[in-house]
């Protein structure tokens, strides 16, 4: 509770510095404050809800092997995206796992590395210059061997040092929830150098509620990706979405590559059976990636859920703006 309690207090103060004449507040800082934080009673989750409705979940027990954003919502309340089902435990509902020298962090079995985290900050609350809601979240992860997995952080060697941010922004004119997941990576104390491996899968994946799993449409920039029963489908694309159409449910949730990402291109696996799944790789499986020491690397990408079947047309402007505003 004190942590909701803070969250919003840095909301409202915000609202008071930003300033509205004869009233004190501003649009835009009564936006910011019907975003709220809640910590969990264990202190590692975060719940960000916007007038009372719960828009993204993010977990980071330390216990785990990984961090992840366990729900992303619309913002009429409702989901897309499924944890830990029984036939694939280790996938979260997005979460982002690859291979570090041969070390598998995707999976979650013995002798699978580790993403620790050893810092996460308070959500800030605040709002853009347009005056949407925002919240952004600030994690440092050690990425970490099965053999340094579990002793102090101060007895840790990292394959990999990882900065995590996550910025939640809400648009409520289009009805979207938008997510940039950046990660700002750097070569640890373990090793001279990394090489970055995976299956065509490996990446920043999502898994989908097993309901939705029949009605899932996979679609690009070039139109409906023709997904065939069985079949998997690795393609090169700005972005890539997802669709369905339950009664009274509609939504679309999209995924858009940075261009400063590895190799400059954005790349998609995609499958319909037997689940519906949708992830971001970088083609490890096809060449891997190698950094050393004193290196730094990022990944950015935006990941977008609206309350309807959107078209591929509003995807594409959607994604010309995101482009324009990363530059």
């Amino acid at each position: 509770m004190r942590r909701k309690l803070h969250a919003q207090f840095l909301a409202v103060t915000g609202a008071l510095a930003l300033g509205w004449p004869g009233l004190g507040l501003n649009p835009a800082a009564m936006a910011a404050e019907s975003l709220t934080a809640e910590a969990g009673s264990q202190r590692t989750q975060w719940t960000l809800s916007y007038q009372g409705k719960p828009v993204m979940v993010y977990v980071f027990d330390p216990q785990k092997f990984k961090p992840y954003v366990k729900e992303l919502n619309t913002l009429k309340g409702y989901g897309v995206l499924r944890d830990a089902p029984e036939d694939h435990l280790h996938h979260h509902a997005l979460m982002y796992g690859i291979k570090v020298n041969d070390i598998n962090f995707w999976e979650e079995t013995a002798g699978c590395g580790v993403e620790k985290v050893v810092e996460t900050s308070v959500p800030e609350i605040s709002s853009t210059t347009t005056g949407q809601p925002e919240a952004r979240l600030v994690q440092t992860l050690f990425w970490l061997s099965p053999e340094d997995a579990f002793f102090p952080n101060a007895h840790t060697q990292p394959l990999l040092i990882e900065r995590r941010t996550l910025t939640l922004t809400l648009n409520t004119n289009n009805q979207e929830t938008a997510l940039h997941w950046r990660s700002e990576f750097e070569v640890g104390s373990k090793t001279g150098t990394v090489t970055l491996t995976g299956f065509n899968y490996h990446g920043l994946g999502m898994r989908f509620l097993k309901e939705l799993d029949a009605l899932a449409v996979h679609f690009t920039s070039a139109g409906q990706l023709g997904v065939e029963p069985g079949k998997q489908v690795v393609s090169a694309f700005p972005w890539e979405a997802v669709a369905f159409d339950p009664p009274g449910k509609p939504a679309t949730i999209a995924l858009f590559g940075g261009l400063d990402n590895g190799r400059g291109e954005s790349r998609f696996f995609s499958m319909r059976t037997p689940f519906a799944y949708l992830s971001a790789t970088q083609g490890l499986d096809r060449e891997p990636l190698a950094y050393h020491r004193g290196e730094h690397f990022e990944l950015n990408y935006l990941i977008a859920i609206y309350p309807e079947v959107k078209t591929v047309e509003a995807l594409a402007n959607r994604n010309r703006s995101w482009v324009s505003s990363a530059r």
